[in-house]
This record gives C-alpha cells, sequence and structure tokens, in this order.
C-alpha cells in the first residue's frame, strides 16, 4: 500500500492546506481514492495513503489546466466601480444596489454552467471562499468584506483581489509545467514561485504562512484546501469560517492534527463540527467569541468526541495584522498545539 510523506510541519499552516487540497483534488478526481493524517510521533508528518507521486502531480496538473479555459469561473471578470475584478472573488468594493444586483446575477449564471469532472469542488470551493456581502452593514456603512472566508488573506493593495491576482495566476504557472515538474514541487524537492518570480517577501502562500516563496503547485492545493472550511453566512455581524474564531479582522485560525488514514470526508465533517471549534476557544476571553461562550463541560465533551475520530491535538494559528489601515495584510503565524489537559 503507496504512502507518501509530505513536506512541511505541523505549525505551519500552509503546509496543512497543501495537504488537504492534494486530498480534495484526488478525491474529485477519483472519489474515495486516498486517504491522509498525520504520523503519531513527537515530529508529526502529513502522510498520504493508497496513492503515488505521480498519480498526485497528474490529477494536480489535469486540475489546474481545466481552470486556464476561458470558461472556467477563475477566468471570469464582473464589473466592481467601473473596473474588473474576479465575479468569484469574495472581497471586492462595495457596489451600489443595481450593481450588486448584476454581479450577483452574473455569479448565478456562471455557477448554473459549471459541470464536468470538477464540479463538486468547484462548488465547494466558491461556497468557502464566501462572497461579497451586500446584507452586512456596521453603523451604516456596508460591510462586504464580512461575506468573505477568514482563511483568503489576499492583501488588496492596487485594487487586486484573490481571483484574478493570485488564482489565475497559480493555475497558469501550474498548467505551464510538465506533470513531472509539479511532483517535484509537491515532493519539496524544488521551490518554483514563478507567481511570486522567487522573492524572499513572496506573497504567494497568500496568509497561510509568512511571506516568502512558496512553490506554485503546493500553493494552487494550499488555496484549494481551502474548499475544505465552508464559510456560513449571518445577517448579524460576520459570516462564521470554519476553522477561524474571533474577531473576523483577526482571531485565530485552528486546524486538527489528526492521526489515522482519514478520506475527505471525514476531515470536511470534521474541520466543520461544533466540537472542533469548541476546543479551538479555550483560553480565548468570552467577549471575543459569536455565539457565547463555551462551557468546560462542552470542551470535555467536545474532547471526547474528537480523540474518539483520531484527533491527537488541535493546532491554533495567531494571526498577524499589519497597522495599514487601508490595505491590511494578514497571514497565519506557527501554530502551537492544544492537548487534552489545556481543556480541562
Amino acid at each position: 500500500m503507496n504512502e507518501i510523506v509530505l513536506p512541511g510541519d505541523e505549525a505551519n499552516a500552509f503546509d496543512h492546506l497543501a495537504g488537504y487540497g492534494i486530498a480534495a483534488i484526488l478525491d474529485a478526481h477519483d472519489p474515495g481514492s486516498v486517504r491522509l493524517g498525520w504520523t503519531d510521533e513527537l515530529e508529526p508528518r502529513l502522510m498520504l495513503f493508497d496513492t503515488d507521486w505521480d498519480t498526485i502531480a497528474r490529477a494536480v496538473h489535469s486540475h489546474a489546466s481545466a481552470h486556464t479555459a476561458e470558461d472556467s469561473w477563475v477566468q471570469v471578470d464582473g464589473k466592481n466601480n467601473g473596473s474588473l475584478s474576479g465575479l468569484f472573488s469574495p472581497r471586492v468594493k462595495a457596489m451600489d444596489g443595481p450593481e450588486a444586483r448584476a454581479w450577483y446575477a452574473d455569479r448565478e449564471s456562471v455557477l448554473d454552467r459549471i459541470t464536468g469532472q470538477w464540479a463538486a469542488l468547484d462548488h465547494a470551493m466558491v461556497g468557502a471562499l464566501g462572497m461579497p456581502s451586500y446584507w452586512s452593514y456596521d453603523r451604516g456603512e456596508p460591510r462586504p468584506d464580512h461575506g468573505a472566508s477568514r482563511w483568503e488573506m489576499k492583501t488588496r493593495n492596487r485594487g487586486e483581489d484573490f481571483v484574478a491576482n493570485r488564482l489565475r495566476l497559480l493555475a497558469r504557472a501550474v498548467a505551464a509545467r510538465t506533470p513531472e515538474e509539479v511532483a517535484s514541487g509537491l515532493e519539496g524537492a524544488t521551490c518554483a514561485d514563478e507567481a511570486g518570480k522567487g522573492k524572499a517577501d513572496s506573497r504567494t502562500p497568500t496568509g497561510l504562512m509568512p511571506p516568502q516563496p512558496a512553490d506554485n503547485a503546493r500553493a494552487w492545493c494550499a488555496l484549494w484546501g481551502v474548499s475544505l472550511l465552508p464559510v456560513s453566512h449571518s445577517v448579524l455581524g460576520a459570516s462564521q469560517t470554519a476553522g477561524h474564531v474571533a474577531h473576523h479582522s483577526q482571531g485565530r485560525l485552528y486546524l486538527p492534527l489528526m492521526t489515522g488514514r482519514w478520506p475527505a470526508a471525514r476531515l470536511r465533517s470534521v474541520l466543520r463540527s461544533a466540537q472542533l471549534r469548541a476546543v479551538a476557544t479555550v483560553g480565548i476571553a468570552s467577549r471575543e467569541l459569536s455565539g457565547g461562550p463555551v462551557s468546560d463541560a462542552d470542551r470535555v465533551a467536545a474532547w471526547s468526541w474528537l480523540t474518539a475520530r483520531g484527533v491527537l491535538a488541535v493546532v491554533r494559528f495567531p494571526v498577524f495584522r499589519s497597522p495599514n489601515q487601508s490595505a491590511p495584510e494578514k497571514w497565519a503565524q506557527r501554530g502551537v498545539r492544544l492537548l487534552p489537559e489545556a481543556v480541562g
């Protein structure tokens, strides 16, 4: 039985998400074909089971290539305040009533046309990214960013957006490679950062780790790992994102350290679970949490539920936020383990 060791470590959210994205792409390519989990050792490694690098590389290359096609949702723009933005970017400038209605009508039209091998994953990704919240206001001012995933951390300086200025660039870079070159990047043997031009402060990781070069095939997979972390919209305040707690503008990100061999479906259900979120809130003041405090008894019950499914620990990542008020930059900092004894 094939076992693949992925590069990286538990304290780096990018490494978790890169594995999630590979699993999601393989699962869409061949449902139920792959398992993943962390090793139970002092320095855990993320593993993929029942696959091989050639299969992974060809699936990732095919997936990226499909999203360079003109009719892919990744390539579609919408009119936003007189300029073009990626129609499925979750964070764009606030729009007035007629423009917002046209924007959402265009989104629905494109979603209705998504078919083929990657359709289920495409819909999951669009839903997980969230969308500009035309319904959200704060002190009379529109707050379109309230409907976006907290995992989408592309800076919006110079009017840039996530889909047009990151996802498309990565799709093009990965599609231009051979499957062998894709495999080399995913294995960690090489690190080709075409989109970031290999700069020391490359923004290719898109907030999943601090600025630094990142192989574009790994970055493509890491961003698609977000597809397993859905957004739940709310008419009161910011929408909630799986894997995020506390204030929407910063807060903390969290992910499970799961052992065993998990299918993508189990990972998806645990990531969005109330039990995982309950454990992730430990040590966070109640005033910072939407939905009210979590009792110690509820956390103990949540840990029991998680450990029964093979969760060894929860890793929580503080979010850095720069002081730039017009275009703040955010990224996940090194993660810290939350163990059962921290819960009570």
